[in-house]
């Protein structure tokens, strides 16, 4: 069994002109990374790894150079693809419901939540090969995805609006794929 603790990155520098996928972090975000290092101490993890995304890979780094722990860009830890920016807040909002309320289907030309979490589930089988515990800086969409299906959870849409940025939650995930959460999703200001 393995214990992995699964990481919303820290907050980026918003540019809509530039893909989210190319977003780094934000000064404030640095800030948050660090004070995230600072709760990853008392994990005990063994591994650490990363989606590729800037903000995801930034944060990453700044928690394992606080722990002496390399970083591993893993494909699939990305974020729930989209394919245009979508300015309006309450339109986001609306095509993020219904993307994790009917998971098999695409809305504005982005990636299903079904796919975004068969993605995640690849990448985290690589993970539970490796050492444990281990942590992983994602994305809050692709992880709500994944415990979406995982566990199941009562409202997708509801629980990724409360994942904190930068939050962690710890799942254990068995040799057969199956999860059980055991801490869920706190934010930096939650205490250890």
């Amino acid at each position: 069994m393995s214990r992995i603790y699964l990481v919303r990155h820290a907050s980026p520098r918003v540019e809509p002109a530039t893909p989210a996928r190319a977003w780094g972090l934000s000064p404030r975000g640095v800030d948050e990374a660090h004070r995230l290092a600072g709760a990853a101490r008392t994990w005990g993890i063994a591994a650490l790894y990363s989606s590729a995304e800037p903000k995801a890979a930034a944060t990453a780094a700044i928690i394992g150079e606080a722990l002496a722990l390399p970083v591993w860009l893993v494909e699939g830890f990305e974020e729930q693809r989209w394919e245009e920016w979508v300015e309006n807040a309450d339109a986001f909002n609306a095509a993020v419901r219904h993307i994790l309320e009917d998971p098999d289907t695409s809305v504005r030309a982005a990636e299903t939540a079904s796919a975004a979490a068969t993605r995640l589930d690849a990448a985290l089988c690589i993970v539970a090969e490796g050492p444990s515990p281990a942590a992983v800086v994602s994305h809050g969409r692709v992880i709500t995805a994944y415990l979406a299906r995982a566990l199941p959870l009562d409202d997708p849409y509801a629980f990724w609006r409360a994942i904190p940025m930068p939050g962690y939650a710890c799942i254990e995930r068995t040799p057969n794929g199956r999860v059980r959460l055991i801490e869920g999703f706190r934010g930096i200001g939650d205490g250890p």
